[in-house]
């Protein structure tokens, strides 16, 4: 595996830099402002840009647009994030001053064509997150968003029919609701080197809440959403949790789920590949005294340990079999409740056991894209547990195409 650092990946960013040249975006010769503008030609646009994968590969964020620098760590006012997502007109590129522990009075709304880049920078939301409502082209990286179970909301909420969505190298945790949605016709989003923390339902790709299980599939069945070296760790259950859409999931690591891992239903097409499944039932419980629920039930998952490592993921379809069975007489599903799963190469250590099967594989496409992908080994979940999240040092190059990587 290279060593080489992200902002030295020549292949990608160079070629990027060229198409956009060539599409019409040129510079001068005496090169673009990179203080003021996003230009395709800044190391600092193009080193991000050349790592897009997967079904948000085409986020362009605020590509094109002006560079905002956030100077205050206030909730709201002059200088502050709300302030420079708020006051954006077309394309923006937002950065900051310098380190900031952000204390949130309400989610921020994030409009199209916005990048909020932390890199550089110690960069901390607390209480609240973001919302993503019918918005397109949003990059979010190296934030760390702490709900610390205070706010029923979520740290990432990207729904009503969003899309291309890139969130990237986020630390997020303690969300009494969930920390990332995708849902409500909501596409093409990508989540790579996130690292899931210290919370109870983690992640829904597609949220039903009709008692009709299928009303809204022909809306929500178009979610297509990649996950990639993503670390899921002290979790409760839901890493993740998908209802119909397509979803690729390949080198994430779960480790020491307290009730359950991943969870497919009600006709998902799935590709689960290369994903590092760790569980140890030896362990002290780290979840808090409860967790607190919308329905006002407050919950504790700690006596399911001594068990869960058998639960690496939830029977194909078990998470909505008993609903579907006992609305199926009401509403005469033409459609099943399991999940169409195609299922390779994952590693299970410590006790943790497998679960997931294929089931009519032939239903689940090639992911449209090349991507770069690694055989699952201790190496790599070492790899995952030291680069996910909001961290300062950059990955080693993983191969989009080529030896390790894979061309469809």
């Amino acid at each position: 595996m290279s060593s080489m650092p992200r902002f030295t990946r020549c292949l990608a960013v160079c070629a990027f830099a060229f198409a956009a040249t060539a599409s019409g975006a040129a510079v001068q010769a005496a090169g673009p402002d990179c203080k003021t503008s996003a230009s395709a030609a800044c190391p600092m646009v193009s080193s991000l840009l050349g790592l897009r994968e997967g079904y948000g590969r085409k986020a362009a964020g605020g590509l094109g647009g002006k560079i905002v620098v956030v100077s205050s760590d206030a909730d709201a006012g002059p200088g502050t994030l709300r302030a420079a997502i708020e006051r954006a007109h077309g394309p923006t590129w937002i950065r900051f001053g310098s380190d900031m522990t952000i204390r949130l009075q309400s989610q921020i709304r994030v409009p199209s064509g916005i990048t909020i880049d932390g890199r550089g920078h110690r960069i901390t939301l607390l209480d609240y997150g973001l919302g993503i409502y019918r918005s397109h082209d949003v990059i979010i990286t190296h934030l760390t968003i702490d709900g610390q179970l205070k706010t029923f909301s979520q740290a990432v909420n990207i729904a009503n029919g969003s899309h291309d969505v890139w969130l990237d190298h986020l630390d997020l945790s303690r969300f009494a609701d969930r920390l990332v949605n995708v849902k409500n016709g909501s596409t093409d989003v990508t989540l790579s080197w996130v690292k899931f923390h210290d919370d109870d339902k983690v992640m829904l790709i597609n949220n039903i809440t009709s008692k009709n299980l299928y009303a809204h599939y022909a809306r929500d069945a178009a979610a297509r959403v990649t996950i990639h070296h993503c670390y899921f760790l002290d979790t409760v259950q839901r890493n993740p949790r998908v209802q119909f859409g397509t979803a690729h999931l390949f080198n994430n690591l779960l480790e020491n789920w307290d009730f359950y891992g991943m969870s497919f239903s009600l006709e998902a097409r799935a590709l689960v590949e290369g994903n590092i499944f760790v569980n140890r039932i030896d362990r002290a419980c780290k979840e808090p005294p409860f967790f607190p629920t919308v329905e006002g039930v407050q919950r504790r998952y700690c006596k399911y340990i001594p068990h869960t490592a058998a639960r690496s993921a939830l029977e194909n379809g078990e998470s909505d079999r008993k609903n579907y069975e006992r609305t199926l007489p009401i509403y005469h599903y033409t459609r099943g409740y399991k999940a169409f799963l195609r299922v390779r190469d994952n590693l299970y250590l410590g006790a943790a056991k497998p679960v997931l099967r294929d089931y009519q594989p032939g239903k689940v496409s090639d992911p449209p894209y090349c991507y770069g992908y690694q055989a699952p080994t201790q190496a790599v979940a070492d790899g995952i547990r030291r680069y996910a999240g909001n961290t300062s040092a950059d990955p080693p190059a993983v191969p989009g195409c080529g030896p390790e990587g894979r061309r469809p």
